[in-house]
């Protein structure tokens, strides 16, 4: 039976917005006794705010990738953020004409530059050229982010970090115009595999939503597992089903269970 699901915001969940159909499809499910969690690349403060209009989490946040997670009401129990020193070696090799840096610290979103694009996400942001010249963030950053719109110096950056960083560092495309930079131990997966351990409850009872690159670790090898319709190739593959929404998703999980 599956008792928990783990669902991505951004393009799952999120879509200029919650769908008041699939609010309700939570809300019904919940109270057949699943308990609802969210798991996402945003910052704490950013996914409490875009949910919490609609309906109260009874499950997890699980935010910046899993570098944090945050209960109900609204307690921080797990923190895995980047190693100071670790950030400022990736700050220092930051070379691009065509891109702009950010950091996850401390629960806000700081800009070094590149505000109009980053609006495509979210006006909820600091811009501080500054704090980049720190030597020490107190070991608050979740993790660092590089925006861009010229997606083929998205990609070299890529390259170049995993190259460079890949042994401790994970490295991918988290959305449009996004590059982010995380703990190669900090994942939405891992954070779901701490989960279930204070559950008690293995990974096939558990389902996964999600739809762009950084959700594959939280879809690929969970037997229920589902990707948006309009999510890449690459996500769809990594996914056991692929639905066009939340709620979609939710009645085939229901059916699941009744047949278990």
């Amino acid at each position: 039976m599956i008792k928990h699901i783990f669902c991505d915001l951004d393009g799952t969940l999120y879509n200029n917005g919650l769908r008041d159909e699939d609010v309700k499809a939570i809300k019904e499910i919940e109270a057949d006794g699943v308990i609802f969690h969210v798991a996402t690349g945003r910052v704490f403060k950013q996914a409490y705010k875009m949910i919490s209009d609609k309906f109260k989490l009874n499950g997890y946040f699980i935010c910046e990738n899993g570098s944090f997670i945050f209960d109900k009401d609204k307690n921080l129990i797990f923190k895995e953020p980047l190693d100071d020193y670790l950030v400022r070696k990736i700050i220092n090799t930051f070379d691009s004409n065509t891109s702009h840096i950010y950091l996850k610290y401390n629960g806000d979103i700081i800009l070094s530059d590149g505000a109009k694009i980053f609006e495509y996400y979210s006006n909820d942001y600091i811009v501080d050229k500054e704090i980049f010249k720190r030597e020490s963030f107190d070991n608050l950053v979740g993790n660092v982010g590089i925006l861009s719109e010229d997606m083929d110096e998205l990609k070299r950056l890529e390259y170049f970090y995993k190259d460079k960083f890949g042994e401790v560092c994970d490295v991918y495309l988290s959305g449009p115009y996004t590059l982010n930079i995380v703990p190669n131990h900090v994942s939405k997966r891992h954070a779901i595999e701490y989960i279930c351990e204070k559950y008690n409850v293995s990974l096939d009872e558990v389902a996964t939503m999600g739809d762009s690159p950084n959700d594959i670790c939280m879809l690929k090898g969970i037997k229920h597992s589902f990707a948006m319709n309009k999510s890449s190739e690459e996500v769809k593959e990594s996914a056991s089903y692929t639905v066009n929404n939340v709620k979609e998703g939710i009645e085939m999980i229901k059916k699941i269970n009744r047949t278990m």
